[in-house]
């Protein structure tokens, strides 16, 4: 399981080549797709690809900082020359894409080699891992229990060993929920940080890895404007060190209640509290903070969710073929107006007014990511069939507050034996900081991650 830049001093010292690394790659790609469906699709280029970085490497002309580096990514995206379902059986999967989506063209420019593409749930919209095109996908920790969704295919396989890195995307937690499942690392950065195509203002892309320096070390490539999308932001991501953001002694919120929902579990309450009391070590001013949200606010969310799903089942080629769970959900917008859809979204915007004053005196919050550890992979949620979304409470305001979040694990649950993750939420711009206070979280947890493996892992020698 190397990282980002262990890959990279490997392939300039000689030590492996990119050929060696990616057939290793999709090898194991086969062992992950077979115990825990997060495969979608192979992609019969990446040798190909890696040929081309091989001979990069051995000219002393390297294309990019991610040259050779293997990458797994979402369904979701559009990837010329493969097939893309949005994890439904209502679209085909062909004819194949076209064209690749923004972040897939920053990644290639980079030297990336996608080898592969991960599973998700019907158009993303379970946080869970149950599709009508690919079944069942499972947590890698536990292959009875969820990997979260909608990125599950892309969670699943990172925390296997598979690929450096993954990118996912996010409108309610689709990025972090499945990290937090998982034991990763990810961010869903500032709506726009990350230039989308086809541009969108409700979706998100985001990054996910088993250490936050490498998601840094994604977002620092995809984390840049692009004339294709008119919404995202000028510039581009740079890190900034931990030490930085310290010094200012930031103002940490602890955010254990958002006033509806599932109560988060005992052990996340510690996970959270225990981060906390680290960060008011380091000098940060933490206090509580509750935001007393109702199901009401969630409701005017959750309808405009519904109608963004409905449309898509809609205008597909197959509508019947869609996940019953996600066909039962959706039946409320068959009878939403359009002055309906702007009562649902003018309260949504509402709820994210009262957020943005009630979180206004902090610099950032930490909050837990999802209120249970783990939920069996069958169902859609933790213990409800009927509202899909209803325990994103933690993750899916930051979408709408358009704020970056990121998670990293704090913890395992010795119970169950599947980790915990901690959330950090900024002021908006600010993904540098959030990052860099999750990583300097995760590198005082006092403990290294050991992550489940399958047959035929790559172990880095040629």
């Amino acid at each position: 399981m190397l990282t980002v830049s262990q890959y990279r001093a490997a392939y300039l010292n000689g030590n492996l080549t990119p050929s060696a690394v990616i057939a290793e790659h999709q090898r194991y790609a086969q062992s992950v797709a077979k115990v825990t469906n997060a495969i979608s699709v192979l992609n019969p280029k990446a040798q190909d690809a890696a040929a081309a970085s091989d001979a990069r490497y051995a000219a002393g002309t390297p294309k990019g900082s991610l040259d050779g580096v293997p990458v797994i990514v979402k369904d979701s995206y559009h990837v010329a020359g493969l097939p893309r379902w949005h994890g439904s059986a209502i679209h085909d999967g062909d004819p194949v894409s076209v064209f690749s989506s923004e972040p897939i063209e920053r990644l290639e420019q980079a030297g990336a080699i996608i080898i592969a593409k991960g599973t998700m749930p019907d158009m993303g919209m379970l946080a869970s891992g149950i599709s009508s095109q690919f079944g069942i996908v499972r947590n890698p920790w536990d292959t009875r229990m969820s990997p979260g969704g909608s990125s599950s295919g892309v969670g699943a396989a990172l925390a296997s060993g598979l690929a450096a890195f993954g990118l996912g995307t996010d409108i309610a937690g689709s990025v972090r929920l499945p990290a937090a499942h998982c034991g990763l690392a990810a961010i869903k950065p500032t709506q726009g940080r990350i230039a989308y195509s086809p541009a969108s203002v409700m979706r998100s892309s985001g990054v996910l890895a088993r250490t936050v320096a490498d998601v840094i070390e994604g977002l620092s490539i995809v984390g840049q404007q692009a004339a294709s999308d008119p919404w995202c932001l000028p510039g581009r991501f740079t890190p900034v060190p931990a030490q930085q953001v310290l010094a200012g002694t930031p103002r940490v919120g602890v955010l254990l209640d958002m006033g509806y929902g599932v109560a988060p579990a005992p052990q996340i309450v510690a996970a959270v509290e225990a981060a906390a009391h680290r960060l008011e070590g380091m000098g940060c001013v933490v206090q509580p903070v509750s935001l007393s949200l109702t199901d009401a606010d969630f409701d005017n969310a959750d309808r405009v969710f519904k109608a963004h799903a409905a449309a898509e089942i809609r205008c597909s080629r197959h509508p019947e073929a869609v996940l019953g769970l996600v066909a039962d959900w959706v039946k409320e917008a068959e009878g939403l107006s359009m002055a309906d859809y702007e009562d649902a979204m003018n309260g949504l915007l509402g709820t994210v007014a009262r957020i943005e004053k009630a979180i206004e005196p902090f610099d950032y919050l930490i909050s837990p990511v999802i209120p249970v550890v783990g939920f069996p992979a069958e169902s859609p949620g933790p213990g409800d069939e009927t509202e899909l979304l209803h325990h994103t409470q933690f993750t899916a305001w930051w979408n709408q507050a358009t704020q970056p979040a990121a998670v990293y694990c704090e913890t395992m649950d010795d119970a169950a034996h599947l980790p915990i993750d901690v959330q950090v939420v900024g002021r908006r711009f600010d993904d540098a900081g959030v990052l860099a206070l999750a990583g300097v979280l995760e590198s005082t947890r006092g403990f290294d991650m050991t992550f489940p493996t399958f047959e035929g892992v790559p172990d880095g020698n040629e």
